[in-house]
């Protein structure tokens, strides 16, 4: 049927993503309301996507710039909530300062090419910024 194989994250992931999508938009447009026509719908245009590898192709180059962007809008989803709330929440803070650090360690330098500083090096910097975080809100909690 497929020229290529259906079953690697070559095609799986943008599959699965035209799939959420689909059925992400019948579920808001409302247009049907049986939810597994919705679902039949969208499996359905889940495939008519993957069977153009050109579609395959573009959706793959997309994919890291589109979890670059969900994580950042999920940061400041994060911050928000933890600093705009009465509440003091030391797990969001946790959380927060872990992403930060995380991504701070991918500018790194890791396999030879340009960055900032050795990966190597900023990881033991990550871990001890996290232990100290935890410990942190260990002592904080009673």
């Amino acid at each position: 049927m497929f020229p290529y194989d259906f079953m690697t994250l070559e095609t799986l992931l943008p599959f699965l993503l035209i799939v959420a999508i689909g059925y992400g938009g019948l579920e808001t447009s409302g247009i049907f309301r049986n939810r597994a026509l919705k679902a039949i719908v969208s499996v359905v245009f889940g495939f008519f996507a993957i069977s153009n590898y050109s579609i395959i192709q573009t959706i793959n180059s997309l994919l890291p710039y589109a979890a670059i962007i969900f994580l950042i809008i999920f940061l400041v989803g994060f911050a928000k909530r933890s600093l705009s709330g009465n509440e003091k929440d030391n797990t969001m803070i946790i959380i927060i300062i872990a992403l930060i650090m995380i991504f701070i360690a991918g500018l790194g330098n890791s396999y030879g090419g340009y960055g900032l500083y050795q990966y190597n090096d900023m990881l033991w910097v990550v871990g001890v910024v996290f232990v100290a975080a935890i410990l942190f809100a260990a002592y904080r909690m009673k």
